[in-house]
């Protein structure tokens, strides 16, 4: 099919500036011959180059404008173009080794393992699938440590050496499994070091702010009520259903967010492990509750904090009046799916405080109150699931700043 061909410098601008027309074209790099820009009428815009190998002409995919940066394109065609005039196809290459690449090794066998195997699959199928996303197209051998070094680089203003540790060691993780399975036969980051992590004593929040912290869940949760008894109101003026009057159900929450932060601040228990916490784990008979740690792969036995037993059972009441049964799950949305994140309702709450909060927090100053009040770190170490007594102990580093001070005043007294 015949299309309009036009020639000028690309840049990264101008690719995405580029427009949809009622038929296709084509837009040539002046700069670097038989490279161009195929932009089609539904708007979808691709990277090409001409090539001829072996005295027959054809035109060469690279990828969408979606996948790959103006750069990025050019690299590989220039890559092509240098095969081409060897003689050797880079369309039949792509097809040979495109099994071997991360996407096709994601595609063919390893998200169907994390799926199966991962409470946290939906975090690693996101670092691997986006954050790296550039990764996909490589070889599971060519995915080198001065790649990733390259990739730190771009992402230092953005990320904490933490994270990037973290997420690096996902990407670690999936060829170690690609080693295990024979499918290459050397790591190429076996010998990828973490970046250096300054570790400082981890910010706790204090008895007033968990008092803030109560009354700002507090006030969410009367205005949610408040509103709700409205829109009854309303409801009942047109001989339309009602939703459940939480009165009737002596349910004081508007929703499952307050008790999940009652229970996490009260329990250390992880975020990850609060919202799969099933009613089955619950013995309201000995006040305790069983987790599934999918950080450790360890169950423990968690005592029942006062107080939160009542909001739960006001919350079933409350999950089974909006699904019309009784739910698996403790934390559940109103039509009783599963929940995986609760962004938009908690900045909702972090926006009114006059201070940072965030789920880790809640735990760690669990750990913290329990230090404090002179309990063993081992005991602690248990609480709050660590596989390691080191990492409670590196945790709550320089925690006791307060007893230290006291014993700092007793000796300067004399």
């Amino acid at each position: 099919m015949q299309c309009k061909i036009m020639t000028e410098a690309l840049t990264q601008q101008k690719v995405d500036l580029l427009q949809p027309a009622d038929k296709r074209y084509k837009v040539y790099d002046a700069r670097l011959a038989g490279f161009f820009v195929l932009v089609r009428p539904t708007g979808r815009k691709s990277y090409w180059c001409y090539l001829r190998i072996n005295g027959k002409a054809t035109d060469y995919k690279l990828g969408s404008c979606e996948e790959l940066t103006l750069k990025q394109a050019k690299v590989l065609a220039a890559e092509a173009l240098v095969k081409a005039k060897g003689g050797v196809s880079a369309i039949e290459e792509r097809r040979v080794s495109k099994s071997e690449t991360l996407e096709g090794f994601l595609d063919a066998r390893y998200r169907d393992y994390l799926l199966s195997s991962q409470d946290s699959s939906d975090t690693t199928l996101w670092i691997l699938q986006e954050v790296f996303k550039e990764f996909m197209k490589f070889r599971l051998k060519d995915i080198s440590i001065s790649k990733v070094d390259k990739w730190r680089v771009t992402q230092t203003k953005k990320l904490k050496p933490s994270t990037m540790n973290r997420r690096t060691a996902v990407l670690k993780a999936a060829l170690s499994t690609a080693k295990r399975w024979g499918i290459i036969d050397v790591n190429p980051l076996s010998d990828l070091s973490q970046m250096k992590v300054v570790k400082k004593p981890v910010e706790f929040i204090s008895d007033m702010q968990l008092e803030e912290l109560k009354q700002v869940l507090d006030q969410r949760d009367k205005k949610m009520l408040q509103a709700r008894v409205e829109y009854n109101q309303w409801l009942k003026l047109r001989d339309k259903p009602t939703l459940p009057d939480h009165d009737a159900l002596e349910c004081s929450t508007a929703d499952y967010l307050t008790p999940l932060a009652i229970l996490i601040m009260d329990s250390g228990l992880r975020f990850s492990e609060a919202i799969k916490l099933e009613w089955k784990d619950i013995n309201t008979d000995w006040k305790s509750f069983t987790v599934f740690s999918g950080k450790t792969s360890t169950y423990r036995l968690c005592s029942m904090p006062s107080g939160v037993d009542g909001l739960l059972r006001s919350l079933k009441r409350l999950n089974k009046a909006n699904c019309g049964r009784d739910t698996e799950r403790v934390f559940v949305t109103s039509t009783g799916s599963s929940i995986k994140g609760v962004k938009t309702s908690w900045n909702g709450i972090r926006g009114k405080l006059s201070f940072e909060c965030d789920w880790r927090m809640l735990r760690r100053t669990f750990g913290s109150r329990l230090i404090r009040e002179g309990v063993p770190v081992y005991t602690v170490s248990q609480m709050l699931g660590h596989s390691s007594i080191k990492t409670t102990q590196d945790w709550y580093i320089g925690l006791d700043l307060e007893s230290k001070r006291k014993a700092m005043d007793s000796i300067s007294s004399f």
